[in-house]
């Protein structure tokens, strides 16, 4: 018991790893707090479903425009001093989105252009923080840091939006953006005392434009990479648009309202955050890792369209968890592998164009949506789970990736 407690959480017994990690959990409950909270004042002063959709594009764009430059920026400087300057400008906003909103003269346009800003230190935030992770820790710890980097996502996704809107219905919106900056200085105050000693990077005299272009051509040049990272993209594009969904499943489908929608959430959290803990602990012992990855891919897909024509909320409720398990499971693995097998000099850029595939999440939202009007929820969600699995068991044939371990 002891030996597996050890194993799950080897990778904090490193100090920057742990700090970091500290870091990261206040950053992403400020984050999801952000979230709710831009969502809600947005809602609070227009009452206007455009304007949410105006929100959602101001927070999308800059991640899709600027995150691959930030990940040629990664490349380039020292990474921990990029996290730093990111963290700092996403602080310094989140600070006047505070002020205005307690004085009482936010408005839209100062919403979606906030929200504009916010996100923009995002795209610079997430490549640094992810090729970071491999310099905190030794190679053989690797594949347990970055599982446990993605319990804070999955936990926070069901305490970050659930805590800020008991605040926000007890005190107004005024608190959401006070905890998001509370999360963002603590998050900067521990990151602060990490101590990294980082081999310089090199530039090789090579212009900014080039060197991005030189990260797309290495991953469309290597089929392994380019193959993880269309998974991870046919992920967000066709299987997790359900969560898009989920609201007629609860309402129209199940008849629970509200409480079936929370319900079918946490589901997924749940499922997500038992798979990080498997992962973290049990990783080591994976030996054809690829085979793991595109069976995780395969499942995924195979639950979703199960979910699909689930008839009553308690079995929906139960493949959830499954979808949130299968999704956690095999691309925790990809995201490892990519760490793991990426030139240091290159691991920037190619971790921003991974990172972008969660990114075209509403894309996929966009997509699942027409279908849905089109024919129904039901069958939008099966042809996206459909479209998962049949992908994953065409990369099944390929034996460039079975041999992954």
């Amino acid at each position: 018991m002891s030996t597996a407690r050890l194993s799950t959480f080897s990778a904090l017994r490193d100090r920057n790893y742990l700090l970091y990690w500290l870091g990261l959990v206040c950053h992403v409950l400020g984050h999801r707090a952000e979230y709710v909270t831009f969502a809600w004042i947005t809602w609070e002063l227009t009452h206007d479903p455009l304007a949410l959709a105006y929100l959602g594009l101001a927070q999308g764009v800059p991640l899709v425009v600027f995150q691959l430059f930030g990940g040629v920026l990664a490349d380039r400087i020292n990474r921990l001093r990029l996290l730093l300057f990111s963290q700092v400008g996403l602080s310094l906003t989140l600070g006047a989105t505070l002020a205005l909103a307690v004085s009482g003269r936010m408005r839209l346009g100062h919403l979606l252009v906030l929200a504009v800003l916010t996100n923009t230190f995002r795209a610079f935030d997430e490549p640094s923080r992810m090729s970071l992770v491999p310099q905190l820790v030794g190679r053989e710890r690797l594949p347990n840091a970055i599982a446990l980097g993605s319990i804070p996502w999955q936990a926070g996704r069901m305490v970050g939006p659930s805590l800020a809107g008991v605040l926000i219905a007890a005190f107004g919106g005024s608190v959401g953006f006070a905890m998001a900056l509370a999360g963002s200085c603590a998050a900067l105050a521990l990151y602060g005392r990490m101590r990294v000693t980082l081999a310089p990077l090199r530039s090789d005299g090579q212009r900014v434009l080039r060197q991005f272009t030189d990260g797309l051509r290495f991953v469309a040049g290597n089929f392994v990479f380019a193959s993880l990272i269309a998974l991870a993209l046919f992920n967000s594009l066709f299987a997790m648009s359900y969560l898009t969904l989920l609201p007629i499943f609860a309402d129209d489908y199940f008849r629970m309202g509200p409480t079936g929608y929370g319900l079918l959430q946490a589901a997924h959290g749940a499922g997500a955050l038992s798979a990080t803990f498997t992962v973290a602990t049990f990783a080591h012992l994976i030996r054809r890792r690829g085979v793991a990855v595109l069976a995780g891919a395969i499942a995924l897909g195979l639950v979703l369209m199960a979910f699909a024509y689930a008839p009553v909320i308690g079995l929906a409720v139960a493949l959830l968890v499954g979808v949130g398990f299968c999704n956690t499971f095999y691309l925790t693995q990809v995201s490892t592998y990519l760490q793991q097998q990426v030139p240091d000099q290159l691991r920037g850029r190619v971790m921003s164009l991974y990172s972008l595939c969660w990114n075209l999440m509403p894309l996929g939202g966009l997509l699942a949506g027409v279908l849905a009007a089109a024919v129904d929820a039901r069958f939008a969600v099966l042809l996206g789970g459909g479209v998962v699995a049949a992908n994953a068991l065409l990369l099944l044939g390929s034996a460039r990736l079975r041999a992954i371990r």
